[in-house]
């Protein structure tokens, strides 16, 4: 006996849902989770901080220089959802990106770290939000740093220096960040 055509749709809708999530587990390591929250970090940066009202046409640029996973999975995530009315575009930097892309935000992974001073030089007049994940990489010229405190990964940021860039820390940032 055949199934009903709304059950036969209800399986196929079923399956096709624990397949989707099968696929999208495969892409993305659940062992990662390091990256997977600092992808969210970088998402959480672009959606609640206030930018300049000249920097809010066009696409919202985030480049990752020197972390794969966490380009991976801030691409797979959150690459389809929107900053404000603007499309996000998250790349993949394989060098230091030239000033004349209008990027929002730059991770700079500690794998990189030398190349701190270079994105600084070519970012000084912009509104670039330059994040990092070593120690001492605030006073180094970064405006927010991710640290691993007793297990959790977290961030401290200047505030002076992303206000000196015409960004203004949103409130959840503000709570969020180490004091």
């Amino acid at each position: 006996m055949a199934m009903p055509k709304p059950l036969n749709c209800f399986i196929f809708l079923l399956f096709l849902n624990l397949y989707s999530g099968f696929v999208n587990a495969q892409m993305i390591p659940e062992d990662n989770t390091v990256a997977m929250i600092r992808a969210n970090y970088l998402y959480q940066f672009a959606n609640n901080n206030n930018w300049p009202n000249e920097t809010k046409k066009g696409k919202f640029y985030v480049g990752i220089l020197g972390n794969q996973d966490v380009f991976d999975i801030m691409s797979s995530k959150y690459g389809t959802k929107p900053i404000g009315s603007q499309s996000l575009d998250v790349i993949a930097l394989k060098e230091v990106p030239t000033g004349s892309t209008p990027f929002h935000i730059i991770f700079i992974d500690k794998s990189r770290k030398a190349d701190l001073p270079k994105v600084l030089k070519e970012f000084k007049d912009k509104s670039t939000l330059i994040v990092t994940n070593w120690e001492g990489a605030l006073s180094q010229g970064a405006d927010i740093n991710f640290r691993n405190i007793d297990g959790s990964i977290r961030f401290e940021l200047s505030k002076s220096a992303m206000e000196n860039k015409k960004i203004t820390p949103g409130i959840k940032i503000l709570q969020w960040a180490i004091q």
